[in-house]
């Protein structure tokens, strides 16, 4: 599964459902650690296409 997909799923849970606060710290927990996933995922995916660019320059 995607990790904006497990996102959008996890922040319809929060939405749709009446959890503890115990329950809305771990799906908000997930929803932080899959955005830095993500986040980190476009950023090598960025470097490398940086660097691919840079030796076909050279």
């Amino acid at each position: 599964m995607e990790d904006k997909k497990a996102i959008a799923i996890l922040m319809n849970l929060l939405k749709k459902y009446s959890l503890n606060a115990e329950e809305q710290a771990a799906v908000s927990s997930a929803i932080g650690i899959l955005s830095w996933t993500s986040l980190s995922k476009s950023r090598v995916k960025s470097l490398k296409i940086k660097r691919s660019k840079s030796a076909e320059w050279n």
